[in-house]
C-alpha cells in the first residue's frame, strides 16, 4: 500500500509518494510532463476552458478566447481573499482538477491501491469543518473517476464544460466515505512537522513553524515531546495553529495580473513582486498573532506557576521560527517575529536521506522549501487525528514538579514533628 502526500495549493500541486516495504521506506516525488516535454515537480493550479469548451488542467498554452480558472482551492475554502467565486463554481474546479490528479496517478501505478494524505488550511477552531470539506471534494473527485468515467480518462479529458457539470456530484461528508476512500486531512500548518522533529531538526521547547503558500500563511504553535520507553523517540505536540489568509497572492496582487503574468509566475516569485505596503500588513498580522499567543501563555503561567513571569520570558528569549513554503525563498518574508526570532529555512540539509530515490531534488534547495509539505504529508500514519492540547497544559510538567517538591516539603515537616511537645496536635 502506498501512502500520497497532496498538496492541493493556491498557485501549484506537489505529490509525494511513500513506498514501504518490510524492511525500507522511499519516498519519491511524482514529476509532471510540461508543456515542452520535461518533467517538473509541480503541477499548475490552472483550469483552461477553451472556445470548445474542453478542459485543459496544469501547464496550459495561451489560447486565444480561453477561459481560465484559477485560485479555486482558496475559494472552496471560503477564502474571503479569493477572487469572485461562487463556492458551487469552486468545489466544481476543485473537483475536476482532483480528477485529473488522480487519473495521473493511476497512469502511473495502475489498480494499485493507495492512501492519500491531504493538507488543509485551518486554524484550531475550524479544523473540523475544513476536514470535511476536504474529504468531499476529494471524495468527489473519485466518485467522478471511478464511477462515472469508469477510470478513462480519455472520455473525461474529452468531456466539455457543460456535460462535466452533469455528471458531477457533491459527495456528502460521511466518516464511512473517509474510510472507503482512504482520505486524510492534516491543517497545512502541521503537515511538515514530522519530517523535521523526528530528525531532530527541530530544538526542544517552543516553536513556530510559518508555512507560506499561494493563498494562505500556516502557522503552528508546538513543543517536542519524547514518548517510547526502550528507545527515544520525539513527536511534535501542537498547542495551536492558525491559517492567515493572505499569502503571495495577497503579497503580490496576482489576482490584478493578466493570464501571461500567470504563466510566468507559476514556479517561483521573486522579491521584486512584492508590494512594499501589504507587505508591512502582513509582517504586523503575524506579529499581531505572535502577541496574542505570548499574551495567552503568560495567562496560563500566572494562573499555575508560583514563579515571577521574568521566568517565563527567560525560556521565550530567542525561540526558533521555521519557514517553510514557496514564500519562504523570499528573503523579506524571512522576518522575526518576537520572541520567535531564530530563524531557520527549510532547506536541503534538513531532511536530505538515502530515503529519496530521486536525488535530483537537493540540486535546488528552493524545491525542498516548496516540496516540504507534500512530503511531511506522505509519512503514513494510522488515523488523522491531531492530539492538540490547550494552551493551559503548556506547563503541566513544572506545575507537577511543584507538587511533587510541596508533598516533599510537607512529608518533611511531619518527619520533623516533635509530638511529645505537641499533645494537642498529635490527638
Amino acid at each position: 500500500m502506498k501512502t500520497v502526500g497532496l498538496d492541493f495549493g493556491t498557485h501549484q500541486t506537489k505529490i509525494c509518494i511513500e513506498n514501504k516495504n518490510r524492511t525500507e521506506t522511499h519516498y519519491n516525488f511524482h514529476r509532471f510532463v510540461d508543456l515542452n516535454g520535461e518533467l517538473q515537480y509541480t503541477l499548475p493550479s490552472i483550469i483552461c476552458i477553451t472556445p470548445d469548451r474542453k478542459l485543459k488542467y496544469g501547464f496550459v498554452e495561451n489560447i486565444p478566447g480561453g477561459i481560465y480558472k484559477r485560485y479555486f482551492k482558496q475559494a472552496v475554502y471560503r477564502d474571503t481573499n479569493s477572487p469572485g467565486m461562487t463556492l458551487w463554481e469552486a468545489a466544481r474546479y476543485s473537483i475536476w482538477y482532483l480528477a485529473y490528479i488522480l487519473f495521473e496517478l493511476k497512469s502511473v501505478y495502475g489498480k494499485e491501491d493507495f492512501n492519500i494524505q491531504m493538507g488543509a488550511p485551518s486554524d484550531s477552531n475550524g479544523i473540523d469543518d475544513r476536514k470535511a470539506i476536504a474529504v468531499s471534494i476529494m471524495a468527489s473527485a473519485y466518485k467522478l473517476v471511478e464511477d462515472v468515467f469508469r477510470n478513462d480518462r480519455k472520455a473525461f479529458l474529452q468531456s466539455s464544460y457543460e456535460d462535466l457539470v452533469k455528471l458531477t456530484d457533491i459527495v456528502p461528508y460521511s466518516e464511512k466515505i473517509k474510510k472507503v476512500y482512504g482520505i486524510w486531512v492534516f491543517p497545512e500548518a502541521y503537515a511538515c512537522l514530522m519530517p523535521l522533529v523526528g530528525r531532530g531538526k527541530i530544538a526542544h521547547g517552543m516553536n513556530l513553524v510559518v508555512d507560506i503558500g499561494g493563498g494562505t500563511t500556516d502557522i503552528s504553535f508546538f513543543t517536542i515531546e519524547e514518548k517510547g520507553v526502550n528507545s527515544k523517540q520525539y513527536y511534535p505536540q501542537v498547542y495551536d495553529f492558525f491559517s492567515l489568509n493572505k499569502g503571495l497572492n495577497y503579497l503580490t496582487e496576482a489576482n490584478k495580473s493578466n493570464h501571461m503574468d500567470i504563466l510566468e509566475m507559476i514556479q517561483f516569485f521573486s522579491e521584486k513582486e512584492i508590494d512594499k505596503h501589504r507587505l508591512e500588513i502582513y509582517v504586523n498580522d503575524i506579529q499581531h498573532y505572535c502577541n496574542d499567543l505570548i499574551n495567552e501563555i503568560i495567562k496560563h503561567w500566572k494562573l499555575g506557576v508560583p514563579e515571577p513571569v521574568a521566568n517565563l520570558l527567560r525560556f521565550l528569549k530567542n525561540r526558533p521560527i521555521v519557514y517553510t513554503g514557496g514564500g519562504s525563498s523570499i528573503r523579506e518574508l524571512q522576518s522575526p517575529h518576537e520572541p520567535f526570532v531564530e530563524q531557520k529555512i527549510i532547506s536541503y540539509d534538513t531532511w536530505k536521506s538515502k530515503e529519496f530515490d530521486d536525488k535530483s531534488i537537493f540540486e535546488n534547495p528552493s524545491l525542498c522549501q516548496v516540496l516540504s509539505t507534500a512530503y511531511g504529508l506522505s509519512i503514513s500514519v494510522s488515523n488523522d487525528t491531531i492530539e492538540k492540547k490547550p494552551l493551559k497544559d503548556l506547563f503541566d510538567e513544572i506545575k507537577k514538579a511543584y507538587e511533587r517538591r510541596y508533598k516533599e516539603e510537607q512529608m518533611k515537616s511531619y518527619d520533623n514533628f516533635d509530638y511529645s511537645l505537641n499533645y494537642d496536635a498529635w490527638k
